[in-house]
């Protein structure tokens, strides 16, 4: 039998936990990136860190970018390839691929691909076949700088130059490239690189000083809405 309880209308006052149970759906059109999804699209067009340029050494290394499994390596002449993480062939996992002196050999069938994804061997097939030249394996233009490896995973006819940004000269003076796995989107890192007002309490009253001493100062924050105007 249930109970039927008469609501009573009350002050708003503390301990409120169970009127505040609802945790607010996230906006997928904001988080989700994967391939077709509209933030996706828009990060494409953009080159993107894939992984550091010291895991590229005898063996590929899988990653996983915007909802895409991709495979990195370096091969022996040193050009770096960004690939569908499946072989074209029969969708055998490259991260178990051979490293070879141009390209990445599918450990199943031997097949050979080129760092653009030119397929340049298809052992099995008859000495006059002409299929590696009828289509090509995925793969994105890369760049190295600082220790990292970018990539370019949009249109290419939208492809932009590499930028240049003046805190790239620090990285063989000051800094260092390092990688910290996090299992969340990535406006939530974003909203945290972004924000000051947590680097006086997690990186220096609570963890000691991390950066340097003025880290530790309240910062104030004001944010303005700047207008463009018709001379830009």
């Amino acid at each position: 039998m249930a109970v039927q309880e008469e609501a009573v209308s009350r002050p708003i006052i503390g301990y409120q936990g169970y009127f505040l149970l609802d945790v607010p759906d996230e906006e997928p059109e904001l988080t989700h990136v994967g391939p077709g999804k509209a933030m996706g699209e828009y990060l494409r067009r953009f080159w993107q860190p894939v992984c550091m340029s010291e895991d590229l050494v005898d063996l590929p290394k899988s990653i996983r970018i915007m909802g895409e499994d991709l495979v990195a390596f370096r091969d022996k002449s040193r050009q770096i390839g960004v690939l569908h993480r499946h072989c074209s062939h029969r969708g055998t996992s490259l991260e178990y691929g051979i490293v070879a002196e141009r390209g990445i050999r599918c450990c199943y069938h031997g097949w050979l691909f080129d760092a653009d994804g030119t397929i340049l061997e298809t052992p099995g097939e008859p000495p006059n076949s002409k299929l590696k030249e009828s289509f090509r394996h995925g793969a994105y233009p890369v760049h190295e700088e600082g220790g990292l490896v970018f990539a370019y995973m949009g249109p290419s006819e939208f492809q932009p130059d590499f930028p240049k940004f003046d805190g790239y000269d620090l990285w063989d003076a000051r800094m260092k490239s390092f990688e910290v796995p996090i299992s969340c989107n990535w406006l939530q890192v974003t909203d945290n690189y972004v924000d000051p007002a947590h680097s006086q309490f997690l990186h220096n009253s609570f963890a000691s000083i991390h950066f340097s001493e003025s880290f530790g100062l309240n910062p104030y924050i004001q944010f303005f809405l700047k207008r463009r105007t018709e001379a830009g």
